[in-house]
């Protein structure tokens, strides 16, 4: 296919990007929180991910006209606007669901074995159930806790069509789960708003010994009501998981202190997803310009040699939550990230930001688990199951 006379300018963060849309055009690449109207000055698309707020203070003016954001959440986005303006606009959901799905199951294997206790004793409360939630819901189920789900939006399509659906209310959720688990949208308005979903009354209702993840968006914790109970001297919330934080790159140091693990926005990290994201923007441009794709991500995600993302069996004679955080360490190590993320701390206030990006931009490459495999007879039958369909890990039999 020629190359088009277009230009485009890309997140430095998606990857292969260059590489997607180079046969199009000219492609530039920047630090998405450094994008700026005076960039777009001669750019024909924008593709972004969630640290670029896109709407008119950066766009009007510009011969932008097609905007692209390489995830699932949009609240970054105004699309109203971009509408109103002619703009197209296209995103990836479900991109990275199953990499954010890695990470809690990951974090909960991790508390789990930290706290001393099993995910059979958990009552899991997925708040969200989308494309991530429910991907989450079904992996813990499998790993043996106990499942509540709540969406208040997908129980109401599901009543509009007098169908039966597995979601609760929220009041129910914190009067009887022990781990929440966050995946909504930022919302501030609409009949469901999720800014401060959970303030400090909604914190204060948890049960006591309550695990509180959040992979979603950091506003959707009031994080400074989470700061205050987590230094009370009885906090109801014994563990705590963020990868997301208000006031992004700098989240607040007097949280970042106090719960137990601390990441920098990364769960929807693994590579598998992000390039997912970038086929999916690619696919949606060329369908904007009405040509056929040319580009295929498959080589990229290729392992690099036979055996290369083959895990080692953990001591058949573990414990199953320490076998289980064993094997999933090795696909997703959390704690190495929240080891990573704490050494924010010992930076200078005014620094913290760009270390904070700098994290994100130098993840190391992390596979989804699904891409994993293991040697079945090297993996207890009673645990078969559990690496199956809770890590998503293959069970592969030797070649004899």
């Amino acid at each position: 296919m020629p190359t088009l006379s277009l230009s485009v300018l890309a997140d430095e963060n998606i990857p292969l990007a260059s590489e997607a849309f180079g046969s199009l055009g000219t492609v530039q690449t920047l630090p998405g929180r450094a994008i700026e109207r005076a960039d777009l000055m001669d750019i024909d698309a924008l593709f972004v991910r969630s640290v670029t707020t896109v709407g008119p203070e950066l766009l009007s003016g510009t011969p932008v006209r097609f905007v692209g954001s390489a995830t699932i959440g949009t609240d970054h986005i105004d699309q109203e606007w971009l509408q109103n303006e002619g703009i197209a606009f296209a995103h990836a959901p479900a991109s990275n669901a199953d990499s954010v799905a890695d990470y809690v199951v990951a974090i909960a294997l991790h508390l789990a074995l930290k706290t001393d206790t099993s995910l059979a004793d958990r009552t899991a409360g997925i708040i969200g159930c989308g494309n991530t939630g429910s991907r989450v819901a079904a992996r813990l189920r499998a790993l043996g806790a106990n499942v509540l789900q709540n969406d208040p939006p997908l129980a109401e399509e599901a009543d509009k069509r007098g169908e039966d659906h597995p979601y609760v209310s929220l009041d129910h959720v914190l009067e009887k789960a022990n781990l929440i688990s966050l995946h909504t949208p930022l919302t501030t308005h609409g009949p469901h708003p999720t800014h401060h979903l959970f303030n400090g009354d909604r914190i204060g209702q948890l049960q006591k010994e309550t695990w509180l993840i959040n992979t979603s968006r950091g506003a959707v914790i009031d994080n400074q009501a989470l700061s205050s109970c987590l230094r009370a001297p009885r906090a109801n919330v014994t563990a705590t998981a963020l990868d997301v934080w208000e006031n992004e790159p700098t989240p607040d140091a007097e949280l970042l202190r106090h719960v137990d693990l601390s990441t920098p926005h990364v769960a929807g990290y693994a590579f598998d997803g992000k390039v997912r994201g970038t086929s999916m923007l690619y696919h949606a441009f060329c369908e904007f310009l009405d040509i056929e794709p040319a580009w295929s991500p498959d080589a990229a995600l290729a392992p690099a040699r036979l055996g290369a993302l083959r895990l080692s069996p953990p001591d058949a004679r573990l414990p199953r939550t320490e076998y289980l955080d064993a094997l999933a360490r090795q696909a997703c190590d959390v704690a190495a990230d929240h080891h990573r993320l704490q050494k924010v701390l010992d930076v200078p206030p005014d620094e913290r930001g760009a270390y904070f990006s700098r994290l994100r931009k130098t993840y190391p490459k992390r596979r989804e688990m699904q891409m994993h495999s293991v040697s079945k007879d090297a993996v207890p039958e009673a645990y078969h199951e559990f690496v199956r369909d809770g890590l998503q890990i293959t069970l592969v039999d030797d070649v004899r």
